[in-house]
């Protein structure tokens, strides 16, 4: 998700909305705690390579809490300090989700002000196409091409999505589902040339 947020900025995390970070925040079952809220206080990247960039969103993903005591207070922190002080990695791999209620919550969360901002107006209920929440059987929605897809619900209506990733950033697109176009009532003769379903509507998210 943090990744997902940081392309979608488009090289400038600083214009990551403080609402959307918020949603990586999480504490580990070992106490540690991830720093993802800070992912927009970010700085000094723009010099670096991107493995750097990523290797940095990564470590920002699980620390202990007593090297970080004030984490509400951060203004800013080098990109290249926080490489330095982790550079030992004392954690292991970094593959830190953890298969429980909080992460599915999490990417929920952060998919549906994805699609909110790009649908133009609040969305909910973020499924899997088989009605399934985000776990690490699905992968969290996430394919093995880095798209995340799967349902949202509208005003009483389901709609398929998919959020890609592209050359500048991601690409969002929706479209109703088809069991919502079944209940449509039928058309009128005189309306027989209407088009009553949404058409599918897309737009990079940035």
């Amino acid at each position: 998700m943090a990744r997902l947020l940081w392309d979608a900025s488009e090289g400038c995390p600083e214009d990551i909305p403080d609402e959307y970070c918020g949603h990586l925040s999480h504490e580990y079952l070992d106490g540690s705690i991830s720093l993802g809220p800070l992912l927009n206080k970010l700085e000094d990247y723009s010099e670096m390579e991107d493995g750097e960039v990523e290797e940095a969103i990564e470590m920002l993903g699980k620390v202990h809490p007593n090297d970080w005591p004030n984490v509400e207070d951060v203004e800013g922190f080098s990109c290249e300090e926080l490489l330095k002080v982790y550079e030992e990695d004392a954690y292991g791999d970094f593959n830190f989700v953890e298969d429980n209620l909080g992460t599915s919550e999490k990417v929920e969360r952060v998919l549906s002000e994805v699609l909110s901002s790009v649908f133009g107006d609040k969305v909910s209920d973020i499924r899997s196409e088989k009605g399934f929440y985000a776990n690490p059987k699905n992968n969290f929605l996430q394919e093995d091409d880095g798209t995340f897809a799967g349902t949202f619900n509208y005003d009483g209506k389901k709609f398929i999505f998919e959020i890609a990733p592209a050359e500048n950033g991601w690409i969002a697109t929706y479209r109703i589902h088809q069991d919502e176009i079944s209940k449509l009532p039928p058309k009128q003769e005189e309306e027989k040339d209407k088009d009553h379903t949404r058409r599918v509507r897309h737009r990079g998210w940035h």
